[in-house]
Parts: structure tokens; C-alpha cells; sequence
């Protein structure tokens, strides 16, 4: 197939990998970032904007007109449009070109009232919606019905394997317990609270902690070095949004394909899920300081659990895997 993505420019690959997990599958892919403004585009921004025209909805026409003009009359099967700005009018110009396009629509965060917006207009156009929270799909298959697709993240063989390290990463991400991801005040409330009780702090690093008073933050870092803190740490922590409803986010897969151990927040769907069986998880503050002390204390045991992780996550959330099911599923 001949598949356009339009998708997020962001630290995490989102895009990246899944063209890549595309590509492997034998289909021609080209992405274009939603999100990536240019110096031109920064100066059109302006002048709209003095012209009076709302900067988001400025930015919104204008990656439009760049999509219209990216992808060439006749030559795409599919649209896979992640968190992506089309519209029922784009689309209509799109599939005048391209007769047969299937427009894709992939909304992966939690369900705020802005996806739940950015879903019903998408609804308007697309052959398929795709959510990657379980509790979101059965939340809204009763409106969507069988255009609703659950599509939870995963991994990529080439993008998240075990990464290569050398003696000076060992030393610099080394550590019993890590955090790595934007500060949430859930989160910040978890290492403070850890922080009392173990004898050496939790090491975090991500965005916005400099907001949680008393921790000190060692910065945000690219999807590769999140990964060595993951292969490097004696346990890394995962605790899902608050508004997490029955999911898991990206670093719940990323952390056992890099061959890390990981201690997670409970959600529902961990006990049917092969991963899940692998998977340390807890339902408050003191259950997460018991669980840190006592695999600290078992190292081989945590060796164990995280191997067994390891084989669980490249078998059962393979992207190339599910991206093959999805498009079998759009014939």
C-alpha cells in the first residue's frame, strides 16, 4: 500500500516508529509532521495573527494546504492521521485525487473533552478511529460502533530493542531507582513520598520537574536515553495520568523492551494481558515502597521478571504486528 502519515514531532517517535513498522511490512510510506513550524511558517503565523486570524486555527488551515500539497494526486491507499489537524474538507479534496483513500484516525492520548471533540469531527471522515486506552474504546464503541478500533502502543524491533552502551552512559544513568516522563503531580507526590522512605532518592528526568518542589530533575531526554535509563536502573517507575482509564502508556512497553524492570501503577487490563503477568503493579504509596525494597533486595528474581517481560512485549505488541492486523481489517 501507499501510506501518507501526517503526525506529531515529539521526542517519543510516535511517527517515526510507526512509519518505520509500516516499511518493514513492504508499504511505500511518507510522513509529515503536524506540528513542525518552519521560519516560514512562523512569519505567515504572524501576519495572520496581525490580520487578526486565531494563531491555532491559522496553523491548522496552513498544515492543511501543506498536506493538500505534500501528497500527489492519485497515489495513496491510506491517510493515517495521528492526533493530526484534517478536516471533512481536506479530506473531501484528498479523496477527489486519490478515489478509494481510507482515512485512519488515531487518537492516543487520554480521552480529554479535546479528544473527544477531535474524535467526533474525525468521525465525520474516517474509515477507521483508533484509541489506544481500553476503558476510552468502551466508553465510545456505543456511538462509533465497528469503526472503533482499541490499538493499544507497543514496540519496534528497530526502534526500541536493548540499546548499545557505553561505560560512560553506564555511569551516568546508573541507579536503583529511576523516573523517567513529564511531572505529573501524582508522580511528583510518588518520589517525594519515596524519597522518605528509601535510602537512596529516586533519580528523575523529564519535563516539568522543576514545578515539584524539593526534587531535582536531571532534564528531559530523547526516546534512545530513555531507553539506558530503562537498561541501566534497578528499577524503573511508571505511574500512569491520573485520568489513565484502564490503559497503558508508551513507557509501559518501552521499559520491558529495553530489558528494564519495571513497578507500575495497577489498571484492570494487567491482569488478562500477557505483559501484565510480568508486570509489579500497585494500588498506593506504600505498596510501591514495599514492592522498590523487596526487589531491590531480589535481584535475580527482578532478572527474572524482566527477561520474561522482555520475550512477553516483542511477542504480544509487536507495532508491525498490529499495523498488519489493522490494514488486513480495512479490506
Amino acid at each position: 500500500m501507499r501510506i501518507f502519515i501526517e503526525g506529531p514531532r515529539w521526542s517519543g517517535r510516535w511517527t517515526e516508529i510507526i512509519a518505520d513498522a509500516l516499511q518493514s511490512l513492504g508499504h511505500r510510506v511518507v510522513f509529515h509532521y503536524h506540528n513542525r513550524k518552519l521560519f516560514a511558517d512562523r512569519l505567515a503565523l504572524a501576519g495572520r495573527t496581525l490580520l487578526g486570524e486565531e494563531r491555532r486555527s491559522a496553523w491548522a488551515r496552513r498544515h492543511r494546504q501543506q498536506l493538500l500539497a505534500s501528497m500527489q494526486p492519485g497515489e495513496w491507499d491510506v491517510l493515517l492521521s495521528i492526533q493530526g489537524k484534517l478536516d471533512a474538507a481536506t479530506v473531501h479534496q484528498l479523496r477527489e485525487r486519490s478515489p478509494g483513500l481510507r482515512i485512519i484516525y488515531w487518537w492516543g492520548d487520554i480521552l480529554t473533552d479535546k479528544g473527544s471533540t477531535s474524535i467526533q469531527q474525525a468521525a465525520a471522515f474516517s474509515d477507521r478511529i483508533l484509541v489506544s486506552y481500553r476503558g476510552t474504546y468502551e466508553q465510545l464503541h456505543p456511538i462509533y460502533g465497528d469503526r472503533l478500533v482499541y490499538f493499544p502502543f507497543g514496540v519496534s524491533p528497530a526502534y526500541h530493542a536493548r540499546p548499545e552502551l557505553t561505560a560512560r552512559e553506564r555511569r551516568r544513568f546508573k541507579v536503583e531507582v529511576a523516573c523517567v516522563g513529564t511531572c505529573y503531580p501524582e508522580r511528583c507526590e510518588l518520589v517525594h513520598y519515596l524519597n522518605a522512605k528509601l535510602d537512596k532518592p529516586v533519580r528523575v528526568w523529564g519535563r516539568g520537574w522543576r514545578h515539584c518542589r524539593g526534587i531535582h530533575g536531571h532534564g528531559a531526554l530523547s526516546l534512545q536515553d530513555s531507553l539506558k535509563v530503562h537498561a541501566c536502573a534497578g528499577i524503573s517507575l511508571n505511574l500512569h495520568h491520573r485520568d489513565t482509564d484502564n490503559g497503558c502508556n508508551m513507557k509501559f512497553y518501552e521499559i520491558p523492551a529495553a530489558h528494564g524492570f519495571q513497578i507500575c501503577d495497577w489498571q484492570p487490563l494487567l491482569e488478562t494481558s500477557a505483559l501484565g503477568q510480568y508486570t509489579i503493579a500497585c494500588r498506593s504509596l506504600p505498596e510501591f515502597a514495599q514492592a522498590i525494597d523487596y526487589y531491590l533486595a531480589h535481584e535475580q528474581e527482578r532478572r527474572q521478571l524482566a527477561a520474561a517481560a522482555n520475550r512477553a512485549v516483542f511477542a504480544t505488541a509487536s507495532y508491525p504486528q498490529q499495523l498488519a492486523q489493522l490494514l488486513h481489517n480495512l479490506d
